[in-house]
C-alpha cells in the first residue's frame, strides 16, 4: 500500500486529484486542508469516510501536526497555498507565511521523514511576460510579475537547487472546468457563467495569451508524475497542451458560437501585463501525457451543469478565492 499526503486536498484541484488517487489500487490518501475559506471542505466532503482516505483539518503552518502525517506517507503532493494574484495581494504577509515559509518547513520535514517523492504544484504564471511569437518551455526565463508567482518561483528554486529531496515541479496552465469544489474566479469558468447568465462580458486585455488546462487533466498530470518517479524526479513539467493557448478575445468568439446573443464590452487595462504561450511538449515526450479536454468542451460542460441548476449562486464567496 502506497500512502500519498495531499495538502490542499479540499481545494479546486485537490478534490479532483484525491478522488483519482483513491481510485488507484493499493493507494491510500491523507488529505490535509485548513478549510478556512468559504468553501470549507467542499472538495472532499462527499468522500470523507471512504476507505483509504484520511482527512485532517489542519494548517500546514502547524509543523507539529504535519510531522506525524509525514511519518505515514511515502509521497507528498503540495497544493496548499494562497492561490491567485488577487488573493495574494489581499494579504502579502500571510501569503509569504503560507506559500514560502510553511512550504519550506514542509520540505525540510519531508527530508527528515524520508519522503520518496515530493510533487510541488507551481504555475505557468511564473513566465510572466514572454515573447508570444514562440512557445516558452520549462527552460525559458522566469519573469514573475505578481507575489503569487514570486512565491512559486522561490519554492521551485529551493527544491531544484538543493537536490536532496526527490522532487518534481508541475507548472499548471490556468485551470478550468467543473470540479467538486467549483471556482468562478478563473477565466474560462468566469467567462462562461457570466456569458450564460448576463449575456454580456466585460473583457480586459483581450490580446494577452495564456495556456489553459481542465481540472481533471491537471489532476491526471500529477497522477502520472507520481506513477513515474524514475523519470519525473528532478524534472520540471508544464502541465497542459500546446494547442490550448488562447487569448480572451478568442474565448469570447468561442462563447459567441454557443451563445449567439452574447455581447462584449472591451476595456483597455494595463494592470495585468502577463502574456505567454507555453509549450507542453516535455511532459508529452517524457511521460506520455495527453490532455482529454479542450476549452470549447470545458465551456460546454459548464453551460450544461449551469442549465441543470448546479450553480444557483455563482457569485457566492464559496466559488472564489
Amino acid at each position: 500500500m502506497r500512502t500519498i499526503l495531499v495538502t490542499g486536498a479540499a481545494g479546486y484541484v485537490g478534490g479532483a486529484l484525491t478522488r483519482r488517487l483513491l481510485d488507484q489500487p493499493e493507494t491510500s490518501v491523507i488529505g490535509v486542508d485548513f478549510c478556512a475559506m468559504d468553501h470549507g471542505a467542499e472538495g472532499v466532503r462527499e468522500i470523507i469516510g471512504r476507505p483509504g482516505f484520511t482527512f485532517v483539518r489542519e494548517d500546514i503552518r502547524n509543523t507539529d501536526a504535519i510531522e506525524p502525517l509525514l511519518e505515514r506517507a511515502d509521497a507528498v503532493v503540495h497544493l496548499a497555498a494562497i492561490v491567485g494574484d488577487p488573493a495574494c495581494r489581499r494579504d502579502p504577509d500571510e501569503t509569504v507565511s503560507i506559500n514560502i515559509d510553511a512550504t519550506g518547513r514542509l520540505i525540510d520535514a519531508s527530508k527528515r521523514h524520508g519522503i520518496e517523492h515530493f510533487v510541488f504544484v507551481s504555475t505557468c504564471s511564473n513566465y510572466g511576460v514572454s515573447d508570444t511569437s514562440t512557445l516558452v518551455t520549462e527552460d525559458g526565463d522566469l519573469n514573475p510579475v505578481s507575489l503569487y508567482a514570486e512565491s512559486k518561483v522561490a519554492v521551485e528554486k529551493r527544491l531544484l537547487e538543493n537536490g536532496d529531496l526527490p522532487a518534481t515541479v508541475c507548472r499548471f496552465a490556468t485551470v478550468y472546468g467543473v470540479a467538486p469544489r467549483m471556482r468562478f474566479d478563473l477565466t474560462v469558468n468566469q467567462f462562461t457563467i457570466e456569458a450564460l447568465r448576463d449575456g454580456v462580458l466585460e473583457i480586459y486585455g483581450e490580446q494577452f495569451w495564456r495556456p489553459y488546462v481542465h481540472v481533471e487533466d491537471a489532476a491526471r498530470g500529477v497522477q502520472l508524475v507520481l506513477a513515474k518517479p524514475d523519470v519525473a524526479v528532478g524534472r520540471v513539467y508544464n502541465v497542459g497542451d500546446s494547442e490550448e493557448n488562447y487569448t480572451k478575445g478568442m474565448m469570447y468568439e468561442l462563447l459567441k458560437e454557443r451563445l449567439p446573443d452574447l455581447e462584449a464590452k472591451w476595456v483597455s487595462i494595463d494592470e495585468d501585463p502577463r502574456s505567454y504561450k507555453v509549450s507542453f511538449q516535455r511532459i508529452a515526450d517524457e511521460l506520455g501525457y495527453e490532455t482529454t479536454w479542450d476549452v470549447p468542451r470545458g465551456m460546454d460542460q459548464i453551460i450544461e451543469y449551469a442549465r441543470l441548476g448546479a450553480f444557483p449562486e455563482p457569485k457566492a464567496p464559496r466559488f472564489r478565492n
